[in-house]
């Protein structure tokens, strides 16, 4: 049983460094009149720039939109490279690359990618367009000739590129491999504040970088960053490219969304005071009002009617209701999910099936932890207290109720639940 499959979902550029079908996704993936109707619209006889429609394809990826957006992208790309081969046009391609990429990231969250499960077709095209953009910015940046801004941008998606590579080769197992694209990324995402600070993307990958590595620790953390806490400067990275409304702005609410829920089961927040910036009642008030504000910008009037919510938003509220032990609501998100993904499915989405069995384990711990047997009746006391037991034999017999990548934080995750069980075990009395 898996409560959820978070896997690196939130190491989008090494924990995006941003956020993983060929040409029209998976086998008919997803309702596309919507969409498809919108990308008429804007459908003209130029090629349109990668700027003007990354934007509105991130957001249309909120609500499982696109088929349209994927045609776009090859379309333009096709076109972009029969122009001659001026300094402008291969900052383009980069461009389109380098976005083509981060969108094929978005239907990889979708479908629930992990290192085991993936559609082999979709991760050839990410590897082929990671590369052409890391391959295009290195000889883009060779140019002697550039001004800041363009050199800056060039480092933006080299970096963001390196990053996205660090994550695949994080997924494969190569953990140095992935290390050493993630220092390159680094690099180059610092160079490109520091030459061109209103691309304000990079804030996003360093973000993640620097809370990623701090969080995890260990070796990679010591090697890369010399042992430093960089949790705060990481958040803060996040905050800020929020607050400037980078064009990946959805991926910086859900990474630091779930960067704030994992402060809070993080045993090194146990005795900060109240008011410190990483403890349990800070970082719990400004969860909650990141996620009402992404459920208000996004979600409060959606542009499609057969939208039916977003699995990853209402997937991270419910881990918040469990850690508040609000499980009645908790169970109604798990169910909620669960419609969302049967919903998918049945237009297409080839899902990960251990999602599903992920979140119906969640409303079966829901539904543990609702028990409330009579106090009179020593039946339904010695029948809840059977289930309880079972619960705990489980996760305390190498079971897990949550599949994620790092065996640190799967322990954490692992404590809360244990801890509720046994927490209710008490309560009623179990022996």
């Amino acid at each position: 049983m898996r409560l959820t499959s978070i896997k690196s979902r939130y190491f989008i550029f090494l924990l995006s460094l941003v956020l993983l079908v060929s040409g029209l996704v998976v086998s008919g993936a997803g309702a596309t009149e919507g969409p498809a109707n919108r990308t008429a619209s804007i459908s003209t006889d130029k090629i349109l720039s990668a700027d003007e429609i990354i934007r509105q394809a991130l957001n249309d990826s909120l609500y499982y939109r696109f088929d349209p957006w994927f045609e776009l992208f090859k379309q333009n790309i096709a076109e972009l490279e029969k122009q001659p081969d001026t300094r402008v046009n291969r900052l383009e391609k980069i461009r389109y690359y380098f976005y083509y990429a981060g969108l094929l990231g978005e239907i990889c969250h979708t479908l629930a990618f992990t290192s085991k499960y993936k559609i082999e077709s979709i991760e050839n095209d990410f590897i082929l367009y990671s590369l052409k953009a890391k391959e295009l910015a290195v000889e883009f940046l060779d140019d002697e000739n550039l001004n800041e801004d363009q050199r800056g941008e060039g480092n933006l998606y080299l970096g963001a590129i390196e990053g996205y590579i660090g994550i695949f080769e994080y997924g494969r197992g190569n953990f140095f491999q992935a290390l050493i694209n993630g220092f390159r990324a680094d690099n180059h995402l610092e160079k490109a504040l520091a030459l061109a600070p209103h691309h304000v993307d990079a804030h996003v990958g360093l973000g993640i970088y620097r809370y990623g590595n701090s969080r995890l620790g260990g070796f990679g953390n010591f090697l890369l960053q010399g042992g430093s806490d960089l949790r705060e400067v990481g958040l803060n990275h996040l905050e800020r490219a929020i607050q400037n409304n980078a064009p990946s702005k959805p991926l910086a609410l859900k990474s630091l969304i779930w960067f704030y829920i994992s402060e809070q089961i993080n045993p090194a927040n146990e005795d900060l005071p109240a008011d410190h910036p990483l403890s349990k009642s800070v970082i719990r008030l400004k969860t909650l009002e990141l996620m009402s504000a992404m459920e208000k910008e996004y979600f409060s009037n959606p542009p499609y009617a057969d939208f039916q919510g977003n699995k990853q938003l209402i997937l991270m509220q419910a881990l918040q209701n469990v850690i508040d032990g609000d499980f009645q609501i908790a169970k109604t998100r798990f169910e909620k999910v669960l419609k969302i993904c049967d919903h998918l499915i049945r237009s297409g989405f080839k899902i990960n099936p251990q999602l599903t069995d992920s979140v119906r384990a969640g409303i079966k711990f829901s539904n543990i932890m609702l028990l409330s047997p009579a106090e009179e009746s020593q039946e339904e006391i010695r029948s809840a207290c059977k289930q309880v037991e079972d619960q705990l034999y489980f996760l305390n017999n190498g079971g897990t109720l949550v599949q994620y990548d790092s065996k640190k934080i799967r322990g954490e995750l692992h404590t809360l639940f244990s801890n509720a069980l046994t927490g209710l075990s008490k309560k009623m009395k179990c022996s």
